[in-house]
C-alpha cells in the first residue's frame, strides 16, 4: 500500500477510516480470502480473465489520519492463472511479465482520498517489471466481523477496482490484439487483533 501491488493490485485498501476503538491499527493481509483479478480485451472481441493466488500484505492505520496509512501488499507474479497452462507459460515470458528477473509485483500506498464514510481513492506506486508508475484505486470498505476461527482477531473486508495500461510498465508486446487497459478487481480481508 509511506512508500505495492497493489495489486493489483490493492489489497493497499486499509486507508479508509474504520469503526474501531484502537487509534492505530496493525493489520495483515490474509491471502486465503484474498482475490487479484484482471481481465482485459483479445482482439478487441471479449475479455480474457486472469487472477494472481499468492498475495500478501500488511497495514498501519491510524484512525485519526486515514490518509497517512501505509499499506504495502506484494504479487508473486508466478501465482498467475488465466486458465491455460499454455498461455500462463507464454505470459512468464520477457516479453510479458518477464518473471525471471521480476518475480514480484508491489504496491505502497501514497494517499487516500475519501469520498463518503466508506469508499474512497487510495493512490500509490505499483512497480512492475522493474518500473513503477502511480495507480489510483477506487475503494469500498465493506465493513468486519470476528473472526470465527479466533476470538481475538476482527476481519476488515474491502474492494478495489481499477484500471492500469500494461504499456506504462513496458509490457507493450502484442498490442494489436491484446488490450492496454488492464482492468483490477481486488477483494481482500485483513485481519487484526483484538488487542490492538
Amino acid at each position: 500500500m509511506q512508500r505495492f501491488l497493489a495489486v493489483l493490485m490493492m489489497a493497499s485498501v486499509m486507508a479508509l477510516p474504520l469503526p474501531l476503538r484502537a487509534e492505530t491499527l496493525f493489520l495483515t493481509l490474509d491471502p486465503q480470502h484474498t482475490h487479484v483479478m484482471f481481465s482485459v480485451m483479445h482482439l478487441g472481441l471479449a475479455r480474457t480473465h486472469g487472477t494472481f493466488d499468492k498475495v500478501e500484505g500488511r497495514a498501519v492505520v491510524d484512525r485519526n489520519r486515514p490518509e497517512s496509512a501505509v499499506v504495502e501488499v506484494s504479487i508473486d507474479i508466478a501465482s498467475l492463472d488465466s486458465g491455460l497452462d499454455a498461455r500462463d507459460a507464454n505470459l512468464m515470458g520477457g516479453s510479458w511479465f518477464d518473471a525471471e528477473d521480476h518475480p514480484r509485483m508491489n504496491f505502497v500506498a501514497t494517499g487516500f482520498d475519501p469520498s463518503g464514510e466508506a469508499a474512497g481513492l487510495l493512490t500509490g506506486d505499483l512497480t512492475l517489471r522493474g518500473v513503477t508508475r502511480p495507480v489510483t484505486l477506487d475503494v469500498t470498505y465493506n465493513g468486519s466481523a470476528g473472526d470465527p476461527f479466533s476470538s481475538r482477531k476482527t476481519r476488515h473486508g474491502f474492494t478495489a477496482k481499477g484500471v492500469i495500461r500494461r504499456s506504462d510498465f513496458g509490457m507493450d508486446f502484442g498490442l494489436d490484439f491484446v488490450g492496454d487497459e488492464i482492468t483490477l478487481t481486488i477483494d481482500t480481508e485483513f485481519l487484526q487483533d483484538t488487542d490492538d
